[in-house]
């Protein structure tokens, strides 16, 4: 496979290089207002080719698979001399996109998870409307690198997306609920879909109905079902290998020093089985792994792809990733947790004399250069005297992710997580955030 192509990039002088052949198919099915306003099913095919000599990359890419085209755009890579530093490309493809009017047979049961979350939501005249998206995708892709070796690895992504919007007087509210895993459409299939909307249904009421906190500063108990939204965007980027040697981050020159309170360790690691952010191999070819990020408050590693790895003198630990053959791969996360500690979520909850619960996140802005940060808290609840008290709405945690890793005092022992895209440098890779309980002792909460 492209054994000319192969050659001519392992003759030049670059430190490595790769060609990343994918051959992907998407299916997606929208829904709104009870109405299926998109049936999509969409093809990537094409392949990558990149060359890196110190911080210079020669990237082509195209949806041209002969051996013809391929070794013509090679050896153009390969023909440049003294590339800018940064990426250098040469040409991108154009994607091709099929649309499908009707429905396939194996998306029939997709179709009666949106009746079944539609019918269940509108029996509630406070929801107003209903968006549900089903999307699945099978990554089919193969890596031949300055190794020699081919690797191969096949990946299937599942996703239900559901957001209900009730509206109570002048007050409109949001809850979201993403479902996803690397997998097929069996991980769904356990799912009481009537239950989880109805659910849904009684967050959304009780949350048109809640009173806006107060601004103050406060303490706060991140819930386990909160998901790893907080050390993704507050700590997570910000430990990623081209951020960090670009400048562009809080926890330069901080390996070996303490970055956070004792009791907390920080893995990311693409290895958890049907996790969405799992892989075999990441995006140059390299075995993905466990990666020991902070452990016990000592920050140990960041996150490498080839060339920041080979910048300071060591191996990448595979964290090379990229949306597809039309882009080239840099350091990202990929299952990225706090793991468990010690402190029961009762004992949390009591030790708090005022304060806010917070069940779910929303979306916020994160500066990694400082580690300051807001986010908006799409569920949560007060706390006087160690007990939950009600729901309140408009919330936002304003801080910073160094100093509240630092303050992070009691650590939960149970464990939650919650599936995303994360998105970078233009380019959506699926990822999965965990933590267990977190008490914050004190930290600006906005109402």
């Amino acid at each position: 496979m492209y054994e000319d192509s192969y050659s001519l990039l392992k003759n030049a002088t670059f430190d490595f290089f790769d060609l990343y052949i994918e051959d992907s198919l998407n299916r997606t099915i929208e829904s709104k207002n009870r109405q299926i306003e998109n049936v999509n099913f969409s093809t990537e095919k094409g392949i990558g080719i990149r060359a890196v000599k110190g911080f210079s990359t020669l990237f082509a890419s195209t949806n041209d698979l002969s051996e013809k085209t391929v070794f013509e755009k090679t050896k153009f890579i390969c023909d440049i001399q003294n590339p800018k530093k940064g990426v250098n490309i040469v040409e991108t493809p154009q994607m091709s996109i099929y649309s499908y009017n009707g429905y396939p047979v194996d998306l029939d049961k997709s179709k009666e998870i949106i009746d079944t979350i539609n019918d269940t939501a509108y029996k509630n005249p406070n929801i107003v409307q209903a968006s549900i998206t089903y999307s699945d995708k099978l990554k089919q892709i193969a890596i031949i690198n300055e190794s020699g070796n081919l690797v191969q690895e096949k990946r299937i992504y599942t996703l239900l997306y559901i957001e209900l919007v009730g509206k109570h007087d002048d007050i409109l509210q949001t809850v979201r609920k993403p479902l996803s895993a690397m997998g097929g459409f069996e991980f769904l299939e356990g799912i009481n879909f009537e239950r989880l909307t109805q659910e849904m249904v009684e967050k959304v009421e009780e949350l048109i109905k809640s009173p806006r906190l107060e601004p103050a500063v406060m303490s706060v108990v991140l819930d386990a079902s909160a998901g790893g939204t907080m050390i993704h965007e507050a700590v997570g980027h910000g430990l990623e290998a081209d951020l960090v040697f670009e400048s562009m981050s809080v926890y330069k020159n901080k390996l070996g020093s303490r970055v956070a309170n004792e009791k907390i360790t920080v893995v990311d690691d693409a290895c958890v089985e049907k996790a969405r952010g799992s892989f075999v191999y990441d995006d140059e070819g390299t075995h993905g792994m466990r990666k020991m990020l902070i452990k016990n408050g000592i920050l140990n590693d960041y996150m490498f792809d080839k060339m920041y790895a080979k910048a300071n003198s060591r191996l990448s630990n595979g964290s090379a990733r990229r949306q597809s053959y039309a882009y080239v791969p840099i350091p990202r996360m990929s299952n990225t947790y706090i793991l468990p500690g010690n402190d029961s979520k009762e004992a949390i909850i009591d030790s708090i004399e005022y304060g806010l619960l917070v069940k779910k996140m929303g979306g916020g802005q994160v500066n990694p250069v400082t580690g300051d940060f807001v986010f908006e808290v799409s569920e949560g609840y007060l706390l006087e005297k160690g007990k939950i008290k009600h729901m309140v709405r408009g919330a936002t945690l304003i801080g910073n992710g160094p100093k509240i890793l630092q303050d992070i005092d009691m650590i939960g022992d149970d464990f939650g997580s919650e599936v995303g895209t994360c998105g970078k440098s233009s380019q959506g890779v699926p990822v999965t955030d965990g933590e267990p309980t977190l008490r914050i002792p004190k930290i600006m909460v906005g109402g």
